[in-house]
């Protein structure tokens, strides 16, 4: 309905952008107000992180506040934004400004969300290991844009799609945090000492899965295939994910069933940690996991999540090379188990948090949807 009122332009990218390559060498101090791929997010113009936790090396590019941050390298994550300050950025990106009177200032970072100009970028990059696009091909590349009048609609509905997300971001973030706080309370010696908490050990009250199970035989192959980067750090989240026989893997892996809780043994730090429901296949790298001895599969899957049990992981996995908790080093660990009526009444509290997030989810899913239906309306 949109897309039939709307009449455009046909410009090249050149005519309404200009690249910027203001080159920096780092000095102490600037990794403050660094701004690196990984800071920007998919579908957010907003930044909201940024700052870098070792001393910078490297030429990086200067950036002005309001100035467009484009990753140029894996176009296809989508990733642009816009500058919340005078600083630098990777050199892994592009810095763009507006030019020209074809198209409006703030007009332009959203069309370049857009699924006309983003599937171009993704075409046009090259190299196969990190893909990346070059200014001299971009700034050639001819596209159709609505007209100045029609811009200014336009942008007024996607900043209210914008402000909606914020919002709902925000949101999301403060649930996030409330868990924390949760867990930690929950889960401490303190609050648990007044259910007469016993101390206990993994050892006595974690079933793991040993032996493993050929993923190319029936009926294994086609059962689902859970590695850990189908698991998404820090949310306790099952990604997407494909059978044994679509991820093509041949190697031994371990059987788990709806009962079993998927914890990530490599790069703890990383708090990849799941409860699928589902009867599948994972990858050697991740333990299958259950409570017994009165310890509930439930309350175990919030006591992985506790910072209390990361640390510990942290702590015993750095002893390898490749940061791993091994088994002896997790059966090894202590912490006190409160009656089954406390684990029940400590699980249905976080569940509830659990459930609002992925409600909260769910409604930014539909104002991304949302949004892109709009942006792609500039497609004619």
């Amino acid at each position: 309905m949109i897309k039939s009122n709307l009449s455009f332009i046909n410009i090249k990218f050149g005519e309404i952008a200009e690249l910027v390559s203001s080159r920096v060498n780092p000095k102490l101090g600037d990794e403050k107000k660094y701004i690196g791929l990984e800071h920007l997010d998919y579908g957010y113009l907003k930044i909201t992180r940024w700052g870098s936790d070792v001393i910078l090396k490297g030429q990086k590019l200067g950036m002005k506040k309001g100035d467009i941050l484009f990753a140029k390298r894996n176009a296809y994550l989508r990733r642009v934004a816009i500058a919340p300050f005078d600083g630098i950025f990777s050199a892994h990106g592009m810095v763009i400004r507006p030019i020209g009177n074809k198209i409006l200032p703030a007009f332009l970072p959203y069309f370049m969300q857009s699924n006309q100009f983003m599937n171009r970028a993704i075409a046009i990059s090259e190299g196969s290991l990190s893909p990346t696009i070059k200014w001299k091909i971009l700034e050639l590349q001819s596209f159709k844009i609505p007209t100045i009048d029609q811009q200014e609609q336009l942008l007024k509905t996607l900043e209210k799609f914008d402000h909606i997300l914020e919002l709902k971001k925000g949101l999301q973030g403060s649930i996030l945090n409330l868990k924390r706080i949760s867990i930690s309370k929950f889960f401490s010696k303190k609050y648990l000492k007044q259910y007469d908490a016993k101390e206990v050990s993994f050892l006595e009250t974690l079933d793991i899965v040993s032996g493993q199970v050929d993923p190319t035989s029936e009926p294994y192959k086609d059962y689902p295939h859970i590695a850990p980067d189908n698991m998404e750090k820090g949310l306790a989240t099952l990604l997407p994910y494909n059978t044994a026989r679509e991820d093509n893997v041949k190697s031994g892996k371990y059987l788990f069933d709806d009962e079993h809780i998927l914890y990530s043994k490599i790069r703890p730090n990383l708090r990849k940690v799941v409860f699928p429901k589902i009867k599948g296949v994972c990858s050697a790298d991740v333990y299958p996991l259950k409570g017994k001895n009165g310890l509930t599969t439930e309350y175990l899957f919030y006591l992985l999540q506790s910072e209390h049990f990361n640390q510990y992981a942290i702590g015993t996995s750095m002893r390898t090379g490749m940061p791993k908790i091994n088994r002896q080093d997790l059966c090894a660990y202590k912490f006190h188990l409160p009656p089954e009526d406390v684990q029940v009444s400590t699980v249905n509290k976080l569940k509830t948090l659990d459930d609002m997030y992925i409600e909260i989810n769910n409604a930014i899913s539909s104002a991304f949807n949302l949004k892109g239906s709009y942006l792609n309306s500039m497609e004619s």
